[in-house]
């Protein structure tokens, strides 16, 4: 990105004054100057003849006096175009207003990362291949008999108290897996789903925009806390040397303009300081795809938890639409999304699209968080607990817990799915049986299963 301030070049240099209410269309930069504790603001424009001419372009116009924030302090109707080539600052009674032009875009696909499969499509796919995945492992150990000491019920349970088949329950999720993918098929087409790249920088600089006029602040928080800006900038005076040349000893508040407004240095891009772009380049690649995460987990945990108690709390809606699912006593992997399909619809399919819509992720990041969404569903049906299962550290939300849902006496609590316990803990949902009483009424269960299997086997 090319420096900021630049060369000027045929340019008409004009004294904007409030006594003298203008339209100006900008050409270039603002070379601004202190004098004391005093600004200069001398701008390089244009002048615009009028306002019809404003008015034609009204797209490429800003009105100052309906700017948010600071800028609605400035009364006189000037009129600002949008394409300013550098950016505008003006600096009057130690107020600073800054206008920048966003670096241009142009927007092209993101490359696929299967060159033969697009990444909507991918997306798609992603999560059903994950779901079989992650139940073919479960189920390999489970064959194996591998870690028996970390499974929650033994063999003869999963064969005496469900009441379904795994044959029943491999055609139900099938089915459920097919019509989920065909409506997001006819969701991507209708909604025309696909990343574009191109304009990082744009989105950079418009975060490094907010940071600036967010450090506006910076005086009211330090009168917030007691302390006199001109009191600092003098006890600092020893280090004004290394402030740079617009830093003088005679000047307190100059020192703390250089520390409050630190833009007014050199080494300026499009307008902004360093420590601007930085703040900006680190909330656009880790604060804000973080914050689009935290929503969709949020969103989906509260939908899912409210649906899913609800259909606890109505009779009917227990009996026509959740109970399906509550055959498993002892669930098992791939039986995780063993449901109705009006169940998978609401729960998953209309829960899933709104969460994703409200946090506005891209097309790769819904597909890590669909993918990884599919496999804590099924790690929490998988009937192991594993000490270095990564989807189970340093959270409550696990197999064990949800697994409590699953019996008898748990159905009525440990609604949460998925993520986080934090609704059934705000609920006060959460099984109110110790760790040991909950352990006596599983021993009880395999107790009593085992017993089942010798009489049948006697028989």
């Amino acid at each position: 990105m090319p420096p900021f301030p630049t060369e000027l070049t045929s340019v008409q240099r004009v004294t904007l004054a409030p006594s003298r209410p203008q339209t100006y269309r900008i050409r270039s930069s603002v070379l601004v100057s202190s004098l004391g504790d005093k600004f200069r603001y001398d701008v390089y424009v244009t002048e615009v003849p009028g306002t019809d001419e404003a008015k034609q372009t009204k797209g490429d116009f800003y009105n100052l006096a309906r700017l948010p924030l600071d800028y609605s302090r400035v009364t006189q109707p000037h009129t600002l175009p949008s394409n300013i080539e550098r950016g505008l600052r003006i600096l009057m009674a130690n107020e600073t207003y800054d206008f920048y032009l966003f670096p241009s875009y142009t927007l092209e696909p993101v490359a696929q990362l299967v060159p033969w499969l697009s990444d909507f499509h991918l997306s798609l796919l992603l999560p059903v291949a994950a779901y079989w995945f992650v139940s073919l492992f479960f189920w390999y150990i489970e064959r194996k008999n591998y870690w028996p000491q970390y499974r929650i019920h033994t063999p003869e349970e999963l064969k005496q108290r469900n009441r379904v088949t795994v044959g029943e329950v491999l055609r139900s999720v099938l089915l459920q897996q097919a019509v989920q993918t065909a409506l997001g098929l006819c969701l991507g087409y209708l909604t025309d789903a696909g990343d574009f790249q191109g304009r990082d920088d744009y989105d950079i600089a418009a975060w490094a925009g907010r940071v600036h006029r967010a450090r506006g602040a910076t005086p009211w928080m330090l009168a917030f806390l007691g302390i006199d800006g001109q009191t600092l900038a003098s006890r600092i005076q020893t280090y004004a040397t290394s402030m740079g040349s617009t830093v003088t000893t005679e000047k307190p508040l100059v020192l703390l303009n250089s520390i409050v407004y630190p833009h007014l240095g050199d080494g300026l891009t499009y307008g902004f300081a360093p420590w601007e772009l930085w703040v900006a380049k680190t909330i656009y690649w880790v604060l804000e795809p973080a914050a689009r995460f935290s929503i969709a987990i949020f969103f989906s945990d509260s939908w899912q938890y409210f649906w899913h108690r609800a259909m606890h709390s109505n009779k009917w809606m227990f009996r026509n639409i959740h109970a399906h699912h509550h055959k498993m006593y002892v669930p098992y992997a791939f039986g995780a999304f063993y449901n109705t399909l009006t169940e998978a619809f609401i729960l998953d399919t209309i829960g899933t699209t709104l969460s994703l819509m409200l946090s506005g992720l891209t097309i790769r990041q819904t597909m890590f968080f669909s993918t990884i969404s599919v496999m804590k569903g099924v790690d929490d049906h998988c009937g192991y607990r594993l000490p270095w299962d990564p989807l189970q550290w340093g959270n409550e939300q696990n197999t064990a817990f949800h697994d409590v849902h699953h019996q008898s006496w748990g159905i009525k609590s440990n609604y949460s799915q998925l993520y986080t316990t934090f609704w059934d803990h705000v609920c006060n949902t959460v099984c109110d049986k110790s760790d040991t009483e909950i352990e006596q009424l599983y021993e009880k269960s395999r107790v009593l299963a085992m017993q089942k299997a010798e009489v049948e086997k006697a028989m």
